[in-house]
């Protein structure tokens, strides 16, 4: 998807393309580093990743897409590669498909016993009972998501959606006894 936009950019607006390459090596190595993880690493590290993401698909969409921060705490880890695919997902999901794009809010709260991280959309929405289309692409991101937090936390993911009403996705990551 981001080769894509580049690639758009290189005819449209070259100065902007030759920042988004740049935006997407940082991206890459981050994803590249993040292949041998075997525990969580601090909230603070995979919310930059997530705005890294943001940069490059925030050239593409311009003014249609609108991100929304709430962050109550960063005082916690969590396994790597976790928020951005679920940002991601609300991105090309929900807001891509959308006349006029949309917003994403990532909103982040501490409820004593876990840490909430909360990613809605007002996109278009899905109905979770209906199998994905099926194409040749896997549907595996939020299926390693998951295991990746009960693996590494002991957390959870929950997604709730309905056509035309948006996406929420939360993440609930137990507190370190």
């Amino acid at each position: 998807n981001s080769l894509g936009a580049i690639r758009e950019l290189c005819i449209s607006d070259p100065r902007a393309a030759e920042q988004a390459i740049g935006e997407f090596a940082v991206f890459l190595r981050c994803n590249m580093n993040s292949l041998t993880m075997d525990k969580p690493i601090p909230f603070e590290d995979e919310l930059n990743h997530t705005k890294n993401y943001l940069k490059l698909e925030e050239m593409g969409f311009g003014e249609r897409l609108n991100v929304k921060f709430d962050i109550e705490t960063m005082d916690f880890s969590m396994p790597t590669l976790t928020l951005q695919p679920v940002v991601e997902n609300a991105v090309r999901h929900g807001i891509e498909p959308k006349d006029g794009g949309g917003t994403v809010w990532v909103t982040v709260k501490d409820e004593g016993e876990c840490i909430s991280i909360t990613v809605s959309d007002d996109g278009v929405g899905f109905d979770p009972s209906v199998p994905p289309p099926d194409t040749k692409r896997k549907h595996v991101g939020m299926q390693n998501v998951r295991e990746r937090l009960r693996r590494m936390c002991g957390g959870t993911l929950e997604i709730r959606s309905a056509p035309g009403e948006g996406t929420t996705a939360v993440i609930k990551i137990p507190k370190e006894k």
